[in-house]
């Protein structure tokens, strides 16, 4: 009122602005606005990171699958760890079955036999690991 008094107007109820309880409100709901926006963003990145790490190990599994089959049936190395790229990888190969083909076959070569391994592949990249089974036939 007193600088209404020294400038010499008066403000009428039109001209009176916004309440503090008004700011203060608007600047909350504001304020709750851009801290669930963020939230959002933060959880689509973090998803999406996981999504890539996630593609880049089953795009490289069948690749790294070739390998560590290769590994087993023609090195014979039943236990290995390597690199592909980014991803880590580790691998076990365990004897599950031991037989002899058909008859016909054995005419031609007697000493022959088949052999079926279980493989356990661990593949991992930063925090992300996935584990896989397959079964490999080798002579």
């Amino acid at each position: 009122m007193l600088l209404n008094l020294m400038c010499g107007q008066r403000l009428s109820n039109s001209q009176r602005g916004f309440t503090l309880l008004e700011v203060l409100l608007a600047g909350f709901i504001l304020f709750l606005v851009l801290t669930t926006m963020t939230q959002v963003y933060q959880g689509a990145v973090l998803s999406s990171g996981k999504a890539e790490e996630s593609l880049s190990i089953v795009s490289a599994v069948p690749i790294i699958r070739i390998i560590v089959s290769d590994a087993v049936v023609e090195e014979g190395i039943l236990y290995g760890e390597r690199t592909f790229g980014e991803l880590n990888y580790t691998w076990s190969a365990k004897l599950a079955y031991e037989g002899l083909p058909s008859q016909i076959l054995l005419e031609d070569k007697p000493d022959i036999k088949y052999y079926l391994w279980d493989i356990t592949l661990r593949v991992s990249k930063d925090s992300s690991v996935r584990q896989y089974y397959f079964r490999e036939i080798s002579s």
